[in-house]
């Protein structure tokens, strides 16, 4: 089929729209109820703090189960909401059997694509909810930018990123 005149013109609408759509999908199943809006909206721990790796490698890692046990041998419960208490005795019980939470990927870039959160996080500086959005009001995370090359170069070409952002293939694609 040759795509042609005005079925051709609305083709990069149609592929906007179709990334947007996938950027709004509903965030995976998770093992364990975990809120991020309690985490690093109400206790304010900042996004470094549990995901370590993102200052230092290239991908942010989820926390180690280690890392869980650190706060959570003092806060192991909630005598004044009942849902709070059986969502900390569940994690209880997981943290007391040592095997690591089996956590839903929530965001991901394809696999050709190479993503040095490292270099966004301390050589940029760029604040976590650039992309990730505004995770400290989020009871479940979802992705909320469609993290295509499309939607990177937007940021890379922004004239404040222009001399310091790469915009070559080789850049992102080992």
């Amino acid at each position: 089929m040759h795509v042609t005149g005005p079925r051709l013109a609305a083709l990069p609408a149609a592929l906007a729209a179709l990334t947007l759509l996938g950027a709004a999908s509903p965030p995976p199943e998770q093992p364990l109820r975990f809120s991020h809006k309690v985490h690093a909206g109400d206790a304010h721990i900042g996004c470094t703090s549990c995901h370590t790796y993102a200052e230092r490698g290239p991908v942010a890692g989820v926390p180690s189960m280690a890392r869980c046990q650190g706060c959570h041998k003092f806060v192991k419960e909630d005598k004044e909401n009942a849902q709070l208490d059986q969502e900390l005795k569940a994690l209880r019980k997981v943290l007391d059997e040592g095997k690591p939470v089996q956590w839903a990927r929530v965001h991901r870039v394809p696999d050709h694509v190479f993503f040095p959160h490292r270099r966004h996080v301390v050589t940029a500086r760029l604040e976590c909810k650039e992309c990730h959005g505004e995770v400290e009001k989020m009871e479940v995370v979802r992705q909320v930018a469609p993290l295509t090359m499309g939607w990177c170069l937007q940021c890379h070409q922004l004239p404040k990123n222009r001399d310091k952002a790469p915009t070559d293939c080789w850049a992102c694609h080992k």
